[in-house]
Formats: C-alpha cells, sequence, structure tokens
C-alpha cells in the first residue's frame, strides 16, 4: 500500500514537473538563476510526492526529522559540508599529480565558464590553476549553504521518506535501493530536458555514471541520516557534493568524459569504501535521541533478518 502510494505520487509529480518545466519560456541568454530556479522546480517533485503520501496514510512527520540535536549532530554536519572536498582531493588529486588529467581550468561543464565565485565579483579566469582552485572551492562551498533550497526537495522525499520505509518493509540492502530509486529518478529529467544540449558523450554514458554515482552516495548520504536521525545532514551533504564535485573539482580538471565520469564514481564512492570500516553494526534511527534500533547490521551486507536483530542487541 505504501509503495503504490509512494510510486504513482512520484510518477504524477514527476510528469507535472517536467510538463511545467517545458512551458517555461527559456531567456535568449539564461543566468545562473534560471537554471537554478529550474533545477529547484524539479527537485520538489519526490517532497510533494512524500507529502501526499503521508497525508494519504495518515503518517505524520516525526520521522523525517526536522530537528538537529545530539552529541553527533555537529560532526554529521561537518562531515556533510566537507566530504566532497577531502574524498575529491585524495581522488582527483591522485589523477592531477600522476598526470593522468591535466590539472587546468576548463569551461566545459552544465554551466559553462560560470562558476559561484562570481556572486562575489570574483573571476579566477587568468589565475593560476592552484589559485584558480582554491578561489572555486571556497566559493563552492559557500554556494553549498545556498543548495540546500534545491536538495531539501530531494532528500525530503528520498532519506526522510523512502529510506525510512525501506527499513520498516525489512527490504535486503535497503541503501542500494534507495540510491538506485533516486539515480533512475533522474533519468527523465536527462532525456527530456537536455535533449538539446551538445553533451561531448553519448547520453547513455552520463546516465551510466551518474546512476552508479548516486547508488555509492546514497550510502554517504543514508548513513548521515540515520546515524543523525535528522534530515539536515543529508540536505547538506547533497547539496555540498553538487556544487564542489560540479564547479570545484571537474571545473578545473582536463579530460575526457570517461575520466571525469570514473573520477566522480571513484569520490562518490570512497565514502563507502570508509563506512566499511567504521564501528558496525549501524545504528538506525528515524530521529533523534532514538534508543530504538532496527536492522543495524551493515547496510551493504544485507544480513539474515535474525542475524540482523541478534546485531542489533549489540549496538544499543
Amino acid at each position: 500500500m505504501v509503495w503504490w502510494c509512494l510510486c504513482w505520487r512520484l510518477l504524477a509529480t514527476m510528469s507535472v514537473s517536467i510538463w511545467l518545466s517545458r512551458s517555461i519560456p527559456r531567456p535568449a541568454l539564461p543566468t545562473i538563476f534560471f537554471n537554478f530556479e529550474i533545477i529547484v522546480f524539479l527537485s520538489y517533485s519526490p517532497a510533494i510526492a512524500a507529502l501526499f503520501a503521508r497525508l494519504a496514510l495518515r503518517e505524520g512527520f516525526k520521522d523525517v526529522s526536522f530537528r538537529l540535536r545530539g552529541e553527533w549532530a555537529t560532526q554529521a554536519m561537518l562531515i556533510a559540508w566537507l566530504w566532497p572536498a577531502v574524498c575529491g582531493a585524495f581522488t582527483y588529486g591522485l589523477a592531477w599529480f600522476f598526470g593522468l588529467t591535466r590539472f587546468a581550468w576548463t569551461s566545459h561543464g552544465s554551466y559553462g565558464s560560470w562558476g559561484p565565485e562570481t556572486l562575489f565579483g570574483v573571476s579566477i579566469f587568468g589565475m593560476v590553476p592552484l589559485t584558480a582552485f582554491a578561489v572555486r572551492l571556497a566559493a563552492s562551498l559557500l554556494f553549498a549553504l545556498i543548495g540546500c533550497v534545491q536538495s531539501f526537495g530531494e532528500e525530503f522525499g528520498w532519506r526522510g521518506y523512502m529510506l525510512t520505509r525501506l527499513f520498516d518493509a525489512k527490504i535486503p540492502v535497503p541503501l542500494f535501493w534507495n540510491g538506485l530509486v533516486w539515480g533512475v529518478w533522474h533519468v527523465p529529467f536527462f532525456l527530456v530536458l537536455s535533449s538539446d544540449m551538445n553533451r561531448p558523450e553519448p547520453a547513455s554514458v552520463s546516465l551510466f555514471f551518474f546512476v552508479a554515482g548516486t547508488i555509492a552516495g546514497a550510502y554517504l548520504l543514508g548513513y548521515l541520516r540515520l546515524r543523525s536521525g535528522s534530515i539536515w545532514p543529508a540536505v547538506l551533504a547533497h547539496a555540498s557534493g553538487n556544487a564542489v564535485l560540479a564547479w570545484a573539482f571537474d571545473g578545473l580538471t582536463g579530460a575526457n568524459v570517461f575520466w571525469k565520469g570514473e573520477l566522480y564514481l571513484l569520490t562518490t564512492a570512497l565514502p563507502l569504501a570508509v563506512l566499511f570500516f567504521v564501528r558496525r553494526p549501524w545504528i538506525v534511527r528515524h530521529w533523534p535521541h532514538d534508543r530504538r534500533t532496527t536492522d543495524s547490521k551493515l547496510i551493504a551486507q544485507g544480513a539474515p533478518q535474525d542475524q540482523r536483530a541478534r546485531e542489533s542487541r549489540h549496538s544499543q
């Protein structure tokens, strides 16, 4: 019942969002804010679908959760904000150091030569690459705070509703399915709204790396959501990843699309590798300070239900 309710509402809101976005006249010279407004508009279809599902099933909103408290709250927000800078410095930095890619400013990407530093009246054009990267990275981290307006629409639906329902339904490897649905949800938007873009690579290549990246990224976002019991760390981690990886690292990396796709995938997968070495089993909280735990086995391993139940008691 829950899944039919959510799926039908998600499909309906997604279709309406695409139709409305195609109906909005596109200016001859679109600004960054026009593109950002369109993305924000489309990103709220998961939130609207989750809202309708909650109302139809008479569910509350306590488990989203909008609160942010507890000993791990500050640490969770710092991890959420800085993870793409740390992970990107490792993966992209190795590629730059060994000459696998060029460390240089490039105008290729979703927004061409635009970067968030222009909002502060600064241009990296003409700067040496290291200075340009530092400026772009700082500006991208600051812009991530604005980007939370967009990422909230997705996280309210994906990690604020769907993920906890996957746990409640005892679905094996719930974070994998959460990331897969999250990635596949982007495909219609990509195919419909990007059909007129002159992309240097086939759409299949972009979609493969993107969906693989959302599956890997869902583990970090899900971990932050479940460990903190709050939706806000996932919202910030989503926004920071979008801004920093696209503008700071891709924007200063000269390489073919396959190398960029691989670096993006490695960067999003690096936190997943780290999570295999953190304390296990995981504690799953639907909201802050909830002492009850369910399915606390490391989610990526998909342990049987009776084994998860035994290890859940060990984590309390």
